[in-house]
């Protein structure tokens, strides 16, 4: 497939340019680790209507919670900002926080009281008295519990925000994920991580008819593991399997810690310009810079994804130096091999348009473990395009072309796949 004109270089000018590199050191940003990082449960929400920002003081019109196995976020949106007086972290069985004097109310519109009755908070109530307002957390047992505030941004409002983490959950999830290691050692699959971009606070781009970036790529990302288990010798291992926030260097890492041989980030792509925009695109990591300005912009968005789920930006003295060596420029090939084959057989369905395989400096894509690529699957603010990715027809359709993509590019690229006899007994957690 000849490559689009913007897009990226050929393969042999990408090994050329690898080749006269040599050794760069490569920063990659990092991120501490999210509470969240496996199988949601439910997510319950509580809100006021939008007048509620109208009023004199400081309003909380919404309560939302997030499950995770390892643990529980529930987010507080005021309408303006304010103080709190309370612990910012600890472990304990019961958290209370105020809103000192008279700056904050509860909206009529929001109940007082919300049940999450998870496996890691029980309950949140809400009390206004003399002295302020104040908020309850009632916790299911001992467990370790984070506050910070989000300041407003875009479409968000200012944000309170409880991180709940049960005791044994992340040891619980190390040793999943360390069995899915040992058993793709023993079953000889090759294990495909597909990565749901977004998720829990971070719902991605909006699309006409209340459609939501979060929920269409965790569709794609499930369907696209169903028909990587029907292929004989591969796993797909989805790295967010529910409505929940997860850093961006942690979902690699999830990656890394299972093993896998390649790693699929799912996206929707969207344009500034209302209604505008189309077609589907596939990208791997750039070293140097993005294609063009557009590219640059999407990147910069999607990687805005941390700071929308409350993770901070690290100082330059923070950055983990990554040699630029031969494992990360075998990655790199191996990527736009990978995104071409891909591209190649998503453009089985007509109604989407080729837009290239193409590079950018997604921090997604950051690990040298494996060949990345990062899918843009249509545009989410484009009306008809909208249409298709809520249809779940055609969610399982791209699943089904990109489950294809992936066993041509391990023919493709000599990696070739184990028999049959070698890869029985697989499940695709």
């Amino acid at each position: 497939m000849n490559l689009d004109a913007r897009g990226t270089d050929g393969p042999r000018r990408v090994r050329d340019r690898i080749a006269r590199l040599g050794l760069v050191a490569l920063a990659c940003v990092l991120l501490p680790a999210s509470a969240s990082a496996a199988k949601a449960r439910s997510h319950r929400h509580a809100s006021a209507p939008a007048s509620a920002h109208s009023h004199a003081h400081p309003t909380l019109n919404a309560m939302r919670s997030w499950s995770a196995p390892t643990g529980t976020r529930v987010v507080f949106d005021f309408s303006a900002p304010v103080t709190l007086a309370g612990p910012d972290s600890g472990a304990s069985r019961m958290l209370a926080l105020s809103v000192p004097g008279e700056q904050a109310t509860l909206h009529v519109g929001v109940p007082s009281t919300m049940l999450v009755r998870d496996s890691a908070v029980d309950s949140v109530r809400v009390m206004m008295t003399d002295d302020g307002l104040r908020l309850y957390l009632a916790f299911t047992d001992l467990v370790h519990f984070t506050v910070f505030t989000l300041a407003a941004e875009a479409e968000k409002p200012f944000r309170v925000v409880v991180d709940v983490t049960r005791p044994g959950a992340v040891a619980a999830e190390d040793r999943r994920l360390a069995s899915i290691a040992a058993a793709k050692k023993s079953q000889r699959v090759r294990l495909v991580a597909v990565d749901a971009g977004h998720g829990g606070e971070d719902t991605g781009a909006h699309g006409p008819g209340g459609v939501l970036e979060k929920n269409v790529t965790l569709a794609v990302a499930k369907a696209l593991v169903d028909e990587l288990n029907q292929i004989p010798g591969v796993q797909g291992v989805l790295t967010r399997r529910g409505d929940y926030f997860i850093p961006l260097r942690e979902r690699y890492k999830i990656a890394e810690r299972v093993k896998a041989d390649l790693f699929i980030s799912i996206h929707c792509n969207s344009s500034h310009r209302r209604g505008k925009g189309n077609g589907t695109e596939v990208y791997f990591l750039s070293l140097t810079g993005a294609s063009d300005q557009a590219d640059a912009d999407l990147a910069n968005m999607e990687n805005a994804a941390d700071l929308v789920g409350g993770v901070p930006a690290q100082a330059e003295d923070d950055l983990v130096n990554i040699l630029y060596d031969v494992k990360r420029s075998s990655a790199l090939e191996k990527s736009q091999l990978l995104a071409e084959s891909l591209l190649d057989h998503l453009l089985a369905d007509r109604r989407l348009e080729a837009r290239g395989v193409k590079q950018a400096g997604f921090a997604v894509l950051k690990s040298v473990e494996f060949p990345s690529v990062l899918v843009e699957t249509a545009f989410i603010n484009n009306p008809a395009e909208a249409r298709l990715l809520r249809n779940a027809d055609f969610q399982h359709e791209l699943g089904h072309q990109l489950a294809t993509g992936v066993s041509a590019y391990f023919n493709r690229s000599g990696v070739g796949l184990p028999t049959s006899g070698d890869s029985s007994g697989r499940s695709g957690r």
